[in-house]
């Protein structure tokens, strides 16, 4: 008998079919596999970087918490250092990456880590002062350091790699917001600055900052301690605060008082605290606020929330009048605006909170003034001359000095420009050693904040119980939870009972009548805090002397700009 076989047709149909087969089934066999392998791949990959983020956890001093920073850690670093025990390969594919891949570790908001080819990591990292015990300056998004030119009186770009402050002689750190005119500029560019009034719109800048690092202080006795050796200080010639700088980590409780030779009972400054977040410290703006238009009449600047567009037109620059003639409420909300969406300070309001300067912010800046970090610490001023020389502009001109501590007498110019050594010719000063210009300044240099004496009055949000006075908030402004870290609350109403935690570190009874300034205290009818005072007085005027306002609109009142850098 015949085996029977297949048809040629038969043959054919088989064919088709496994054809038909291999087209629907084999893309989803494929794809298994591939899925497979992707979920292999990523296993390794997350392994790996849980190696690494034990591996920074592990050396945290290596890594610092620095904005910006770039750290490259290879494999076959964590395998050298044995965070990987054996050679990594892909497990679907065999392959070995070890000596092929990177982790790419990113600071921002917290430490951020990639895996990526050896090739395509460059390590980043900004300078970082020991000193400083991790207060460094925090470069958020649009702030660009400088340094001062000396041999050319001009501020340039600096490179935030190398040493470009040191605050041990008295160098803060500077920054500053380009404007238009200045993003084509480069490191080591130096940068135009207004010269008049009307220069606003050929400047490279719209605004300075300077850098306020955290601290903790504590105080000798009641007047400080002469870092000279010299005779026990005095109301007219206090002593040093002492100062060390911490990290926001820190926060030490002590009762900011100290007897003896060691100091002891250190405080961390309250500046540094705000709201629930503990800072690294604060950018400060390093002059009187000044506007391309507006603060020539009353309450011009019609700011009544934080969407306000009239914060377009602030400044912060020398040689330029200050913006005044408004309420409290004007400039506490133009602050705030400028971190509104499209603000032309590039502010990212995520990181970022820019306010109107606290109370409690203005003490940190005197403190520190008064330190051997500040201009008591600089050893081109000696006696009476360690107070920071008040702005004699009757014209309000922002960063102008009179060359001489606590005196009377003023010029619609001022005597000198913030950078000058020497008063002019007609004017000259007759007490003590040191520059000029930069007398005015809170670093006895270039490098410090100016206007903190003189100058015009400055608002600060220190306010008495919640009473809106003439400020023009609404009355239920101050007692909204969320608004409370934009203002010191002030429960008491005379200077002398002030010596609780509601007024440490804010330069009003631990410092009282320091360097012979005058002081004063809220209340009910006077229920807002100013600063500094104004060009054409005396003991009024200086670092330490507090007054008091209704908050009102005033021809002689302006404030100050602070940006907290949320971590």
């Amino acid at each position: 008998m015949k085996s029977k076989g297949f048809t040629l047709v038969e043959v054919l149909g088989v064919i088709m079919i496994l054809s038909a087969l291999v087209v629907i089934v084999f893309p989803g066999v494929i794809n298994s596999v591939k899925n497979k392998s992707k979920d292999v791949d990523e296993t390794t990959e997350s392994l790996v970087l849980s190696a690494a983020k034990l591996y920074v956890s592990e050396n945290s001093s290596s890594f610092k918490e620095r904005r910006k920073n770039v750290y490259c850690v290879s494999l076959s670093e964590l395998k050298e250092k044995e965070y990987l025990t054996l050679p990594v390969e892909m497990q679907y594919t065999k392959e070995d990456i070890t000596d092929k891949k990177t982790v790419r570790i990113t600071y921002n908001i917290g430490f951020n880590y990639e895996l990526v080819n050896n090739n395509e990591c460059t390590p980043y990292e900004l300078y970082y002062d020991p000193l400083l015990n991790g207060s460094d300056p925090d470069l958020m998004d649009g702030l660009t350091p400088v340094k001062y030119d000396e041999e050319n009186k001009s501020w340039v770009i600096a490179n935030p790699t190398e040493i470009w402050y040191d605050y041990e002689n008295q160098e803060w750190a500077n920054a500053v917001i380009l404007s238009e005119n200045g993003k084509n500029k480069h490191e080591g560019d130096s940068l135009k600055l207004p010269t008049t009034n009307n220069d606003f719109n050929s400047s490279d800048v719209l605004a300075m900052f300077v850098w306020i690092p955290r601290f903790s202080y504590t105080i000798k006795s009641q007047y400080g301690v002469r870092l000279d050796g010299g005779s026990k200080p005095s109301q007219s010639t206090p002593g040093a605060i002492d100062i060390k700088f911490v990290s926001k980590y820190i926060k030490d409780n002590g009762k900011a008082t100290y007897d003896g030779k060691t100091p002891k009972e250190w405080y961390t400054h309250p500046a540094f605290t705000f709201g629930f977040d503990e800072l690294s410290g604060i950018w400060v703006g390093k002059f009187e606020t000044s506007h391309t238009t507006l603060g020539k009449s009353t309450n011009d600047l019609n700011c009544i929330d934080e969407t306000c567009e009239n914060a377009d037109g602030i400044r912060i620059l020398p040689n330029v009048q200050s913006l005044r003639n408004n309420n409290v409420s004007n400039f506490f909300f133009v602050s705030r605006s400028l971190s509104r969406d499209g603000n032309p300070f590039g502010i990212n309001s995520s990181i970022t909170d820019p306010h109107m300067m606290k109370n409690s912010e203005w003490g940190a800046v005197a403190y520190l003034s008064q330190s051997e970090y500040g201009k008591y610490g600089n050893s081109d001023y000696t006696g009476v001359n360690k107070e920071v020389y008040k702005n004699d502009s009757s014209s309000y001109y922002t960063g102008r000095s009179s060359g001489k501590p606590g005196v009377g007498g003023f010029s619609a110019e001022g005597t000198c420009k913030y950078y000058e050594e020497k008063p002019t010719s007609e004017q000259s000063r007759t007490e003590g050693t040191g520059s000029c210009g930069p007398g005015a300044s809170t670093t006895g240099n270039v490098y410090g904040i100016y206007d903190m004496s003189g100058g015009a009055n400055e608002f600060v949000m220190g306010n008495y119980s919640d009473i809106v006075g003439s400020s023009n908030f609404q009355e239920t402004f101050l007692s909204i939870e969320s608004n409370k870290k934009y203002y010191d609350k002030y429960t008491i109403t005379t200077i002398s009972e002030c010596s609780n935690e509601e007024c440490k570190g804010h330069a009003l009874s631990e410092t009282r009548g320091w360097y012979g300034d005058y002081t004063s205290f809220v209340s009910t009818s006077n229920p807002w805090f100013r600063r500094g005072g104004v060009y054409n007085i005396t003991e009024g005027a200086g670092v330490f002397s507090p007054d008091c306002n209704d908050g009102g609109n005033s021809g002689n009142n302006s404030f100050r700009i602070v940006f907290a850098p949320i971590t």
